[in-house]
């Protein structure tokens, strides 16, 4: 059985935080509720020294300034550039202990007012070469006039720069040897009669030898462009391959896959006529 005594103490932790916070405001206890104030500034820590030598936006040899110890540390004195002064020294300078000491940050190397010097000239020539190019008068130009060639002068160029024959070349496909057919069932297959049919049968078929590849009426457009760029009125000629098309008709559109002669016609857009030329696709040793 619990104590009667262990009852009369309050159980909600919520009613102890507001009880014991009423008491922190009666007594006027602090809370401990952290407050940040101001961020203060790192003093950095400096020393008076005597420069032995030109330090550029520093200053002179001779002169005494103010430099962080670290850079006097590291830097400067290892490489006496500098040297520490005392109060001694500062005396005998002719320096005061209280005197405001700056470092001089206008102070420039001679080289470097040696390059400045020349940059400042080098500025003034191209601005003197600017005014002087604006001053002149710009010269009428001369129109050029590069008209497009009528179609029935384009025809007439094509006419007489284009060879009558074009020749092209290509690696041709070699036929498998076939056996020989049977030409009768009663007739032995290696009889004389039956290789006598054959080569009649044969010799009525006309020889047509594939190629690798194809000739088409871009390699051929692109062949008259070549010649045509060597004249200066050729030059001026638009042709496309939509311009060129075969006489005969093709296995395939716009092109041939096999060796023999094929007529072409090349006709530009607008133009009265057309003119026939002749290709050749040739065996490529």
């Amino acid at each position: 059985m619990a104590s009667p005594l262990v009852s009369k103490y309050p159980q909600c932790l919520s009613y102890i935080r507001r009880m014991t916070g009423s008491l922190r405001d009666v007594f006027q206890v602090p809370s401990h509720q952290q407050t940040r104030g101001k961020k203060r500034l790192v003093k950095v820590s400096t020393v008076k020294v005597h420069l032995l030598q030109n330090v550029p936006g520093y200053g002179r040899r001779g002169a005494v300034i103010p430099v962080t110890t670290g850079m006097m540390r590291n830097i400067w004195y290892p490489k006496k550039m500098a040297e520490y002064v005392t109060n001694d020294k500062l005396q005998q300078l002719g320096v005061k202990k209280d005197t405001t000491i700056e470092r001089d940050s206008t102070f420039r190397s001679n080289t470097e007012r040696k390059l400045d010097k020349e940059k400042e000239k080098y500025e003034r020539t191209v601005a003197a070469a600017e005014s002087a190019v604006a001053s002149i008068e710009p010269e009428s130009s001369i129109p050029i006039e590069l008209g497009l060639l009528s179609p029935e002068r384009s025809m007439t160029i094509l006419e007489n720069l284009v060879p009558p024959n074009l020749d092209f070349y290509r690696v041709p496909v070699t036929p498998s040897e076939a056996p020989q057919k049977r030409v009768s069932p009663s007739v032995r297959f290696n009889s004389v009669i039956s290789a006598a049919a054959a080569e009649v049968k044969e010799a009525q078929k006309p020889e047509v030898t594939g190629i690798y590849g194809s000739v088409t009426t871009t390699d051929i457009a692109a062949n008259l462009k070549a010649i045509l760029a060597e004249d200066e009125d050729g030059v001026r000629v638009v042709l496309s391959p939509e311009d060129i098309t075969f006489v005969e008709e093709t296995s395939r559109k716009n092109g041939v896959k096999r060796l023999g002669i094929f007529d072409i016609e090349i006709r530009l857009d607008d133009a009265p006529d057309a003119i026939r030329r002749t290709i050749r696709v040739n065996a490529q040793d």
